[in-house]
């Protein structure tokens, strides 16, 4: 298993790794038709999703995550087995989130199966504007990927939180840079953003420098 970096991580590939992984800074945020929340064990998912629907940013959430085995989840999860959409709808009731507007799906493993899965419990078809929450070194890939599953055309809005990397720092756009923990998070975003598009799973970027692609190619077999 990969577990250690091995390059020079140049300015230049810190500015272009930040933009692929956190997504276009300072984006503004505006009230969507929903507001799609990917699974995970973090609490800032409920909090962050929570937040977003107190402030009028939509009037309907789609939350989905089932059970994963052999991931570890968030240090503070007490639920077991219970699938992540099961805890995450129950945390959001407490957070005075009326219940008859949270739709689910509680299958899932991955990003990939979140967006998939939701499909089958809600009608997208209407759908113009997605407001995604997740944390932030997850922008790139979860947004990139509702774009490639739903419509190119949805307009996607990020809403997301700063997280730890494992037990480590937090990490954000401005200082992933300055930890060994989060430069493997960051940079393994970026490997799964090139591979997935390759794969038809996620909308791929655009240009990616030889540098980039060298050094993702290096990794990608772990």
């Amino acid at each position: 298993m990969l577990t250690h970096l091995s390059f020079e991580l140049t300015p230049e590939l810190i500015r272009e790794i930040t933009e692929i992984v956190f997504g276009i800074p300072n984006q503004p945020i505006q009230p969507c038709d929903i507001i799609f929340v990917f699974g995970g064990s973090h609490p800032g998912i409920w909090q962050a999703a929570a937040q977003a629907y107190h402030q009028g940013l939509g009037k309907a959430l789609v939350v989905t995550g089932g059970h994963k085995p052999g991931v570890h989840p968030h240090h503070t999860w007490r639920d077991g087995d219970t699938s992540e959409a099961h805890v995450i709808r129950r945390e959001l009731i407490k957070l005075a989130v009326p219940e008859n507007i949270i739709v689910f799906e509680d299958k899932s493993t991955n990003t990939l199966e979140n967006v998939l899965f939701a499909q089958a419990v809600y009608d997208f078809s209407k759908v113009t504007s997605i407001l995604a929450v997740c944390k932030n070194y997850g922008v790139g890939r979860q947004c990139r990927t509702l774009r490639q599953q739903i419509a190119k055309t949805i307009k996607v809005i990020p809403y997301p939180f700063d997280t730890e990397a494992g037990n480590g720092p937090f990490i954000t756009r401005h200082t992933w840079m300055n930890y060994e923990e989060s430069i493997f998070v960051v940079f393994m975003q970026a490997v799964k953003i090139y591979q997935y598009g390759k794969l038809g799973h996620l909308e791929p970027v655009e240009h990616m420098s030889p540098a980039l692609v060298e050094l993702v190619n290096r990794y990608t077999s772990g």
